[in-house]
């Protein structure tokens, strides 16, 4: 029972280490086309390349994991690498529709 609870816990701070590297990514992405966040995000939306936004994103969940791995957390590392797998997939998704 406690394992899968520790892979809960890494798949939720993967999810949230992914939702805040696509805001990240999508904040630096404003500053270079010198629009607001929103805007840009909208940009990306209407032009169908939200999963390069969502690909992104997802790099800060290599730091979640190391540093799971570094701390002796394996569950939890696992947790996060299933989420970013779910990422990787609804970019992929994202991608061909």
């Amino acid at each position: 029972m406690k394992i899968k609870q520790e892979v809960l816990k890494g798949f939720i701070t993967g999810i949230i280490s992914s939702i805040i590297g696509v805001f990240i990514c999508t904040a630096i992405l404003s500053r270079v086309k010198e629009k607001s966040i929103e805007a840009t995000f909208q940009l990306f939306k209407a032009e169908g390349h939200l999963w390069m936004l969502l690909a992104l994103g997802a790099i800060v969940n290599l730091i979640v994991f190391f540093l799971f791995l570094k701390k002796d957390l394996d569950y939890r590392a696992r947790g996060v690498l299933l989420a970013t797998m779910l990422v990787a997939f609804t970019a992929y998704g994202l991608y061909f529709l």
